[in-house]
């Protein structure tokens, strides 16, 4: 447990205007809104609070300028932590972290040597051997002093691609070439920004970089090619995907895009041919259905059977809605929601994989006015922040679904066994700035969070076009 954890359960917010900047600062602080997450912050410290929620904000206030590369305000606030808790592990890390991307790689290392000596058990939870390794070879010139910062900003921009956050994975690729120009992930994640930004010239010239620094890496190849397919330009696509399908004869992606190639140079039955032995490789994929079906070669593409557990809660359904003593409903388009004290049915008639059966017991419910959209936003800023720390260690599983009225769907869905990661799956682009038509959140984690300790339990936002929408959540549970 950190000290923003203790920090909170010793002492919660009792005002409202603490509580609302409290959530809008950590809300502000997961979706990347550095500026702000400052200001607020700085409100927070103008109040009358104690000395361990007053650390916890210095602590996020030195995320946001560590993030702004205002490494001399990051170790200010260190400083301002360890004059108000001295006892501190977490502090020497990040106190480490910012020597580290500034370059005082001796500096660092001495952060790290002291956090190992003094708190022993903290250091093997922080991985601080690895770190250590990687920080002397920089010492020894084995490395140059910019591999840290792009590791580090790499980690961020797997993130902001999950969430489909180009603009931020785009000014990320910028500071990482800085960094160290000689490295590939830079000029990759640049591609990866322009050619989801669709600047495809930019994104052609990124991807070569990335090649020319590392020339075996088969998704640069992939996304050259697919890059050349938006350019208009098949011939040039082929000679990226010749070598990887001589490497890999069964890269799906790569015969995929073979077929996209040949029919942009209208030649059909060669598409045919590429598209057939797709399939042959993933009979059940949309996509490949799609094309065929298309060229007059193949059925209508079918979805997949629904997974056991679909039909478990189909069957479940009635049985949950025959139990309701009070049931209200609430449609939105395809979407219903049947709901009670004690359980609630999510069904979707346009995608039936979208459905959840609860009847776990008494949750709390509550309306957010059309005015308070900024509160809503806060929620979605919270758990993009959750998402952010998700980990194998903390969390066993996770589902997040958001309904835009005119954006795709984001989802998110995140499976942990044995402490691995056995299941990811990502689409769309969750966005926080807006305020979406339907929130579906599951978390099952020790994550503690404002809204429980631990985070456990299910919360959902469904929005009315010409009424209050309703907020329903599990966190905390009521007591009976």
């Amino acid at each position: 447990m950190n000290k923003t954890d203790q920090a909170y359960r010793k002492e919660k917010p009792v005002s409202d205007n603490l509580s609302k900047l409290w959530i809008h600062g950590l809300a502000t602080l997961g979706d990347e809104q550095w500026d702000e997450a400052i200001t607020t912050f700085q409100k927070l410290l103008d109040l009358d609070i104690n000395v361990d929620f007053r650390a916890s904000i210095y602590l996020n206030l030195c995320v946001c300028y560590l993030e702004l590369e205002r490494f001399d305000d990051a170790l200010a606030a260190l400083g301002e932590i360890e004059r108000l808790t001295p006892e501190s592990p977490m502090t020497q890390l990040n106190r480490s972290v910012v020597y580290a991307c500034t370059g005082r790689i001796e500096e660092a290392i001495t952060a790290l040597k002291t956090l190992r000596r003094r708190w022993p058990h903290e250091a093997r939870q922080f991985t601080t051997r690895v770190i250590l390794r990687q920080l002397r070879r920089i010492a020894r010139g084995e490395l140059p002093p910019g591999d840290y910062w792009v590791d580090r900003l790499q980690e961020f921009v797997n993130l902001d691609v999950e969430f489909g956050d180009y603009q931020r994975v785009e000014e990320k690729a910028h500071r990482m070439i800085a960094a160290n120009p000689a490295r590939p992930e830079g000029h990759f994640a640049l591609g990866l920004a322009c050619l989801e930004l669709a600047r495809y010239d930019e994104a052609r010239e990124a991807f070569l970089a990335a090649q020319d620094r590392e020339p075996g890496y088969i998704p640069t190849r992939l996304n050259l090619s697919l890059t050349h397919i938006k350019l208009g330009e098949p011939e040039q696509a082929m000679l990226w995907l010749e070598p990887v399908l001589e490497k890999d004869p069964h890269n799906l992606t790569a015969l995929y895009q073979m077929g996209k190639a040949y029919e942009l140079l209208d030649q059909r039955d060669e598409a045919l041919t590429w598209y057939r032995r797709a399939q042959k490789v993933s009979p059940d994929d949309y996509a490949i259905q799609a094309r065929l079906h298309d060229l007059g070669a193949g059925p209508e593409p079918s979805e997949p059977p629904l997974p056991l557990k679909f039909h478990q809660m189909k069957r479940l359904t009635p049985i949950v809605k025959a139990r309701m003593q009070r049931p209200r409903v609430f449609r939105n388009g395809g979407v219903t929601l049947t709901y009670d004290k004690i359980g609630f049915v999510l069904e979707d008639k346009e995608n039936p994989r979208n459905a959840t059966v609860y009847a776990g017991g008494f949750f709390w419910t509550r309306r957010i006015p059309k005015q308070a959209g900024d509160d809503a936003r806060d929620v979605l800023g919270l758990i993009k922040m959750t998402l952010r720390q998700v980990n194998a260690l903390n969390t066993r599983s996770v589902a997040v679904l958001v309904y835009y009225e005119d954006r795709s769907v984001f989802n998110y869905q995140a499976r942990f066994e044995h402490g691995k990661l056995a299941e990811l799956e990502t689409e769309g682009q969750f966005v926080v700035t807006d305020t979406p038509r339907l929130l579906k959140v599951n978390f099952d984690s020790d994550l503690v969070t404002p809204y429980g300790n631990p985070m456990q339990g299910l919360l959902i936002y469904l929005s009315h076009p010409h009424k209050p929408g309703i907020l329903i959540s599990t966190l905390p549970l009521e007591r009976r």
